[in-house]
C-alpha cells in the first residue's frame, strides 16, 4: 500500500509532466483532436479536471460520512460528455486553471484526508493516477502527429 507521500509525490510527477507537455504543445492544436476519436489538449486537460473533482467529491463524502451517491458507468459517461460540453467554449488557459484547480484540491484532499482512508479506497487512488499516465502519454502521441520531431529539430536548427 502506497503512503500519502508516496501518492502525493506521483501525483505530482503527473501533474508536472502534463503541465511540460501542455506548455510544449503548439498553441495552433490546442483544441484540435487528434483523430481516432481521441481527446484534445483542452479537452484532456477538462476530463481528467472532472475526473478529479468527482473523485475528491465521493471520498470527501465518505470521510465526512455523507451519502455517497455512485453513478452508473452510463451516468459518470453522460457527466463526462456534459462536462466537455460545457468547457467546449472556454479559453484554453481558462480550461488549464480548471485542471490545476483540480488537481491542487486531489493533492491536498490526500495530505488532508488520507488517514481517514480505508485500505481500499487508498488503493482507489492509483486508478485516476493511472487514468492521468494514460491520457499523458496519448497526447505525447499526439504532439508527435502534430509537431514531428523532425520538423520541431528542424525549427530549432
Amino acid at each position: 500500500m502506497r503512503s500519502a507521500d508516496t501518492l502525493v509525490a506521483a501525483f505530482a510527477d503527473e501533474d508536472r509532466r502534463l503541465r511540460e507537455l501542455a506548455r510544449d504543445f503548439p498553441p495552433l492544436h490546442r483544441e484540435a483532436s487528434p483523430g481516432n476519436g481521441e481527446l484534445s489538449l483542452k479537452q484532456t486537460l477538462g476530463h481528467l479536471a472532472f475526473w478529479d473533482r468527482f473523485t475528491v467529491e465521493f471520498y470527501d463524502a465518505r470521510c465526512h460520512e455523507r451519502e455517497v451517491e455512485t453513478p452508473s458507468l452510463g451516468e459518470f459517461e453522460a457527466r463526462n460528455r456534459a462536462e466537455l460540453e460545457r468547457i467546449y467554449d472556454l479559453p484554453f488557459e481558462r480550461v488549464r486553471e480548471l485542471y490545476e484547480d483540480a488537481t491542487r484540491t486531489l493533492l491536498d484532499f490526500l495530505r488532508e484526508h488520507w488517514a481517514q482512508l480505508d485500505d481500499a479506497s487508498r488503493a482507489n487512488f492509483n486508478i485516476p493516477l493511472k487514468h492521468r499516465r494514460h491520457h499523458r502519454r496519448l497526447l505525447m502521441k499526439a504532439m508527435a502527429t502534430f509537431a514531428p520531431p523532425a520538423a520541431a529539430a528542424e525549427k530549432a536548427g
